[in-house]
């Protein structure tokens, strides 16, 4: 298995193939910081339960509006707008102490997201994405993802597990998932 990562490390993709990881959770790679999100999942979760779109089959977080539920109750976004001071203040109240050399890497991964996601609203010339039938606006789920992938590709050393898996995923994902890393609608 390991010699069949090999031949993909420092190697160009097919990116429409992705290597075989055999179960390996790439979450795993770049440890994941404590954040103190108090009562807010459970206000998200039952947010989204209630929502037409909502299936009972998977969880509330799997939910297109759960991110955006997570932000508005965090204060991070206010009428549809992600507002950057609140990320930031929030983000340095509430990760864990041990985890606080993180924080400056997420809020970075927000400006960029943010700021390439603007750009390609701007250049569609899109105020701001409709609301989908699943209840909410594509904007903050895409946000999500973006914010994710970026942290993943700069995680920082002391959160990120150092072996041939992870190594391969990270350079499958700068090869083939370029910003912002989800693909964005086109109204």
């Amino acid at each position: 298995m390991l010699s069949e990562l090999k031949c993909y490390a420092h190697g160009a993709y097919n990116c429409s193939s992705p290597p075989n990881f055999n179960n390996f959770d790439v979450n795993s790679c770049c440890r994941t910081p404590e954040i103190n999100l108090g009562n807010v999942p459970q206000k998200c979760q039952k947010y989204v339960n209630q929502l037409k779109s909502a299936n009972q089959k998977f969880p509330a977080f799997a939910h297109l509006c759960y991110p955006e539920c997570i932000y508005r109750e965090t204060g991070a976004l206010v009428n549809g707008r992600l507002q950057m001071d609140k990320v930031r203040e929030y983000l340095e109240e509430h990760v864990h102490r041990r985890d606080h050399e993180v924080v400056p890497h997420i809020v970075r991964s927000f400006e960029t997201c943010r700021n390439n996601i603007h750009g390609h609203m701007k250049s569609a010339r899109i105020e701001s994405y409709k609301v989908l039938t699943q209840g909410c606006s594509p904007y903050a789920a895409m946000l999500y993802s973006c914010v994710n992938a970026e942290t993943f590709l700069n995680c920082p050393a002391k959160l990120w597990k150092s072996d041939e898996h992870c190594l391969v995923a990270k350079q499958f994902a700068e090869q083939c998932n370029p910003l912002p890393h989800v693909p964005l609608p086109m109204s």
